[in-house]
């Protein structure tokens, strides 16, 4: 088996995918322009209006300028998990040095072409675990996971996501549900986005770590770029509970394709982080 620890490539998509992140600024804005080039969800089908699926699950589309005047826009996903707050993965904010300004904005909306049917909200704060971006020496428990807070109301429609307590049930070839915004088509040299929220469903391969999964997308279907801070699905009981967020993946041989495996973070090892980001950002 090809060692996962060896791929680690981010599933976020952005015209300046090196950047890390900064924060986000405070410019007000009702609408935002998308771009085409995302490849996301893959052998994915559509998620209808009355799927709860889609009722917690948003985009973010983050504005970036770097410090040498380059623009670029990065879109993600997360899900709803307080009025105010989203559950994504760290690596959707960006920060760091090279970043001079950068505005994230939650989407609502199954179609994001849509201008006129989506809503917007502006991040006014965020909280990344301290832990992210320091794995183990093989990859593994990156603590890719980060909430933020936005402004405005909770769009009528939409609910809170209801999160996995007990991850000992997403065992070795269990069948989970993951959504995104996008699909990818692709030639060998083309790839298009719709920007339209997706889910797809494939298999758990294995534990990565103590606190991440590795599932496998060789059979045409899985998470791709755009899909980062997504959740992934089980059903109990008749109801869709979030147990991970989208963070890595890859192709055979590192090729950057999503068509071998993707690594998720796990919820429930989080718990204790997401409750006290909750009070932060209170």
């Amino acid at each position: 088996m090809q060692k996962f620890s060896l791929l680690k490539t981010s599933l976020s998509i952005t015209a300046l995918a090196t950047i890390c992140a900064c924060s986000p600024g405070m410019q007000k804005a009702d609408t935002i322009h998308l771009d085409n080039s995302s490849a996301s969800i893959i052998g994915g089908k559509k998620i209808q209006a009355d799927d709860v699926i889609g009722k917690s699950t948003v985009a973010l589309i983050a504005d970036i300028i770097t410090t040498d005047g380059k623009r670029g826009q990065g879109i993600c996903t997360g899900s709803l998990l307080r009025s105010n707050v989203v559950l994504t993965a760290a690596h959707c904010i960006p920060q760091g040095p090279e970043v001079k300004e950068a505005s994230i904005y939650v989407v609502f909306g199954k179609d994001l072409r849509k201008e006129n049917e989506v809503k917007v909200r502006l991040v006014t704060d965020y909280v990344i675990h301290e832990k992210y971006g320091k794995a183990n020496l093989s990859g593994e428990d990156d603590n890719d996971i980060a909430l933020l807070k936005f402004s405005g109301d909770l769009p009528e429609g939409y609910q809170l996501a209801e999160l996995l307590q007990n991850d000992s049930l997403v065992q070795p070839t269990t069948k989970v549900t993951l959504a995104g915004y996008g699909f990818v088509w692709t030639d060998g040299e083309e790839s298009y986005s719709d920007n339209t929220l997706r889910k797809v469903e494939v298999n758990v391969i294995e534990n990565f770590g103590h606190t991440e999964v590795v599932l496998d997308q060789s059979r045409g279907r899985g998470a791709c770029h755009g899909d980062s801070g997504g959740p992934a699905f089980l059903e109990v009981d008749g109801k869709q509970l979030v147990w991970g967020i989208t963070s890595r993946g890859g192709g055979l041989d590192g090729v950057d394709d999503c068509s071998y495996f993707s690594i998720y973070t796990k919820v429930n090892p989080h718990l204790e982080f997401i409750d006290l980001a909750l009070q932060k950002l209170q």
